[in-house]
Order: structure tokens, then C-alpha cells, then sequence
């Protein structure tokens, strides 16, 4: 929120609690009163508006921050090590450079709908880096994993291969890629 918006919300307050107070207490009484307390007023009008933006500070400071903004890479690695990139619609990447991964409702946030987001699971699948390649494992999710357009059944992992299309949920169609770093 900024300074424009918090000063707007408070004059729009302000100017509502004039309106009532002229309503039941009358105009001779409210102009009576204003003139005696215009200082005061106006004292806590900028005072609220210090306090507004001391909130809005603490707020956007200690606020948590989705997974995505945490997971999301910018940079080109530079090492000759393999990794997993499954690219989502928004064109963020999220990174398997371990030995798995698993991705849930989290990594999609800001990505899709918050409506879209109830048919992921909060871990709803798991990619895991073997000897020969990655593999990809639904984790026994409601509305399940699929890989080009092939359900992932029960525990049975999957062999990836760059260029793989993943339905998650029924909702996000994500691409994976291989690479060497």
C-alpha cells in the first residue's frame, strides 16, 4: 500500500465521521467543536498516517514469502552438472539440482488461481535424480500426476526425458527439461 492510498483511506474516514456527526449532532455543534479542536484533529490525522505506513512497513518486512519467489533461478548456472528445470506457464523455472525434489501447492502460488490451486496437493509429486536420468513419482494425490498425457499410477515412478509435458491436478500443464550445467 502506499503513501497516496493510506492518505486516501484516512480522509475517507475522516470524511464519514464528519457526515455522522453532523447528522446527530447537528451543524452549529460540530462547527462549534472543529473550531476548538482543529489542531487535535489535524494532529491525529497525521499521526494515523504515521502509524499506517509503520504498519505497512512491519507488514511487507516479516510477511512470508511464497516458495516460488524463493525456488525461482535467474542466472545461468555455470558448473557441468545435469539438473531438472520444469518450466512453468509464467515462464519461472523451478530447479532439481538435488537428489529430488517434491513440488506442491506452494510452488504454484502466484502461478494460477488460488481457485486452481485446491486440486494440487500440498506434495503432489516428487522428482528424483538416478544414475540414468530423472524420474518423476506421483505422491498418491487425489487428482493425480500425469506424463504426456499418461496417468502416473499408484507409486510407479516415471523415466523423464526433456521436452515432457506434466499435467499436475488436472490444472497446470508444466514442461520439463533436462540440462547440463
Amino acid at each position: 500500500m502506499n503513501l497516496t492510498k493510506v492518505l486516501g483511506i484516512i480522509l475517507l474516514i475522516t470524511a464519514l465521521g464528519i457526515v455522522l456527526a453532523l447528522i446527530f449532532f447537528g451543524f452549529k455543534v460540530v462547527l462549534g467543536w472543529t473550531q476548538i479542536m482543529s489542531i487535535d484533529i489535524i494532529l491525529a490525522i497525521i499521526m494515523a498516517a504515521i502509524v499506517g505506513l509503520i504498519i505497512d512497513f512491519i507488514y511487507k518486512r516479516y510477511s512470508p514469502q511464497s516458495k516460488i519467489l524463493k525456488t525461482t533461478v535467474t542466472h545461468k548456472p555455470s558448473n557441468n552438472v545435469s539438473y531438472a528445470q520444469l518450466i512453468l506457464p509464467n515462464n519461472n523455472n523451478i530447479i532439481v539440482d538435488g537428489a529430488e525434489r517434491i513440488i506442491g501447492r506452494e510452488d504454484f502460488v502466484g502461478v494460477i488461481s488460488t481457485d486452481k490451486l485446491l486440486f494440487i496437493g500440498k506434495d503432489h509429486f516428487k522428482v528424483n535424480k538416478e544414475p540414468d536420468g530423472f524420474y518423476i513419482q506421483d505422491m498418491k494425490t487425489k487428482n493425480g500426476t500425469k506424463l504426456n498425457g499418461v496417468e502416473i499410477v499408484g507409486s510407479n515412478k516415471e523415466h523423464l526425458n526433456s521436452g515432457d509435458e506434466i499435467l499436475v491436478g488436472k490444472t497446470i500443464n508444466i514442461k520439463y527439461t533436462e540440462k547440463n550445467r
